[in-house]
């Protein structure tokens, strides 16, 4: 998937949805965030329409008016912010995307299935990395998953 398309999904699903009501801060730049995204995303061997479709879940790329803590951290997937109110901070939002994509590549990869993290990988495994731990503790978190992976092939003509 190119940035552009990475881009576009971005637009249509996140900023579009929210309209006026997006809170974009001064920092966050969407062609610098969808490039992040499907660079990240190739060099580590993970599945831009899952990165795209666990940061609209998260976050809606931070712009969605109730992701607070996600702005606070630069964090739109909320890696290491954890229900009990811990939070990792990033010093860019690029460095909180490469983050996530680096610990999906080198966490929730089953190399007996193959050489890149995908949506049909984590469906399998419910979100459950090989050695164990579940990324989120939402039940539906997979079904969500899905249903915006879904929406993200639709745009995209996959």
């Amino acid at each position: 998937m190119t940035w552009e398309q990475v881009k576009t999904v971005i637009q249509r699903m996140c900023l579009d949805v929210y309209g006026k009501k997006a809170e974009i801060p001064a920092d966050w730049e969407l062609a610098a965030i969808a490039q992040a995204v499907a660079g990240k995303a190739e060099q580590y061997r993970v599945e831009p329409v899952l990165a795209l479709a666990q940061g609209i879940l998260e976050s809606h790329f931070g712009v969605n008016p109730a992701a607070v803590r996600s702005r606070k951290t630069r964090n739109i997937y909320n890696v290491g912010n954890v229900d009990d109110g811990g939070n990792r901070f990033f010093p860019s939002w690029e460095s909180g995307i490469g983050a996530y994509i680096h610990l999906m590549a080198r966490e929730y990869l089953y190399r007996n299935e193959g050489d890149t993290v995908t949506v049909e990988m984590m469906v399998k495994h419910d979100f459950v990395r090989p050695r164990g731990g579940r990324y989120a503790t939402a039940p539906n978190y997979t079904k969500d998953v899905v249903k915006i992976a879904e929406r993200i092939r639709k745009l995209v003509g996959e």
